[in-house]
């Protein structure tokens, strides 16, 4: 039976990693509001499903330049200065939104978001998670990480949620109920820029040099971190388009918006049982053996979504199935960083690295809420969905397939010779 006892580095540094957590679990809360809400917000913003797609891409296309950069950055620079900052700018983003914005306004906000929530914030965590626990126990640390950014999260969109109802309640506008929503979120970026400034240390450098793009030409070299980068990018493209479902509901089966949001509360709490769990099960099979365990049942799961008749009577089954789907993703999501040692990516580097498969990570909100706008606007919704759900299945299939080639990696003699004693044990399980 698996033990749930933390034990050395994760142990005593376990505080600092549900920190980092906690502060990221809301630096993403603004920006994603408008898929909770999405019915609302895009009707109080006069938008399409284009539009919301803009949206995203935006987020995307700043993402994709803030991480190649804020890896590097990431690896000189104290993290307390960089999730400060980061929570600083995000909430200043909230507050703006609360103006009376055009879509051009729109744009100018998610494009503040697009720098706020990526550039070094996520690098530097990673590494930091990495640096506060032992190999052997790194899955649980990552587990609890991702796991705690969703419980977090999870919290949060309870509250935002009940404020919501609240704030309907006794005015009857949901677009001032959203404003509410959004200073709330606002409010709790400010709160954690304030938690993080004040708990960590002043000095602290994550073990770091000055920033240098020495580390970022030798890591671009490595054949893992290109492996690794596409596994990114499958899982974030998943992240992004499995929360359709949600519209999906709402729009195809007749749910309220409540509901909608309720299953995004929901979401957060599946999402964090699947990296806990993810992170155990890593530590005993090994990271490529859960991937592929992980994978595998994503793409048997949406099948059966995609087969469940599209009517108001299977909604609560299609909402189990959504549910427990994210499940499975969320035992893969948080493990692929350990990809990074299992790879035997150098420790100095590991926020460069990290910037690296961020970049990845990031393309897909750059394309697919604008696809997945395009093909709602285009064909009709019951089309449209069945489309995306399709393209998200055959994006499961090939991340399934490139863990396959990565185990083949670690097992080839030439992987082999850059690995040390410590890694090498750990590699005897693949031959």
């Amino acid at each position: 039976m698996i033990g749930l006892k933390l034990q050395g580095k994760l142990k005593k540094n376990f505080s600092l990693i549900c920190l980092v957590a906690l502060a990221g679990s809301v630096i993403f809360a603004l920006p994603l509001l408008r898929l909770e809400y999405y019915g609302s917000y895009m009707k109080e913003y006069h938008l399409t499903n284009t539009e919301m797609g803009i949206l995203a891409s935006v987020l995307g296309v700043f993402g994709v330049v803030s991480y190649l950069f804020g890896g590097v950055v990431a690896d000189g620079i104290s993290l307390r200065k960089i999730v400060v900052c980061s929570l600083l700018g995000t909430g200043a983003g909230g507050l703006l939104h609360l103006l009376p914005l055009s879509f051009k306004g729109l744009l100018l906000v998610y494009a503040l978001w697009g720098i706020s929530t990526t550039f070094a914030f996520w690098p530097a965590s990673v590494k930091l998670v990495r640096l506060a626990s032992d190999q052997e126990d790194e899955g649980k640390a990552y587990g609890y990480f991702e796991g705690g950014q969703n419980i977090g999260a999870g919290l949060a969109a309870a509250l935002a949620l009940i404020l919501f109802r609240l704030a309907s309640a006794r005015v009857s506008n949901p677009f001032f109920a959203m404003k509410v929503v959004i200073l709330f979120y606002s409010f709790l970026n400010f709160a954690f820029a304030l938690l993080t400034f004040f708990f960590l240390e002043k000095e602290e450098k994550l073990d770091s040099k000055n920033p240098s793009f020495k580390g970022l030409f030798q890591i671009l070299k490595r054949k893992e971190i290109w492996i690794i980068s596409l596994v990114a990018l499958c899982n974030h493209i998943f992240c992004i388009g499995i929360a359709y479902y949600i519209p999906f509901s709402t729009d195809v089966l007749g749910a309220g918006i409540a509901f909608g949001a309720a299953l995004g509360v929901a979401r957060k709490f599946s999402s964090f049982l699947g990296n806990v769990s993810g992170g155990y099960i890593r530590d005993k099979i090994g990271t490529t053996n859960m991937m592929i365990l992980a994978f595998s049942g994503m793409i048997v799961l949406q099948i059966m979504l995609f087969l469940y008749p599209k009517t108001p009577a299977f909604l609560v089954l299609t909402a189990l199935s959504f549910v427990f789907v994210l499940f499975v993703f969320h035992m893969n999501y948080a493990m692929a960083w350990t990809m990074m040692s299992e790879g035997v990516i150098p420790v100095e580097y590991t926020g460069t690295a990290a910037g690296i498969i961020c970049m990845f990570g990031a393309i897909p909100e750059s394309f697919v809420s604008l696809l997945a706008g395009n093909l709602l606007d285009q064909y009709r919704v019951h089309t449209g969905y069945a489309i995306f759900f399709l393209i998200l299945m055959a994006v499961s299939t090939f991340g399934l397939i490139l863990v396959i080639l990565w185990k083949e990696l670690l097992k080839s003699n030439q992987h082999r010779e850059n690995l040390d004693e410590k890694a090498l044990e750990e590699l005897k399980q693949y031959v």
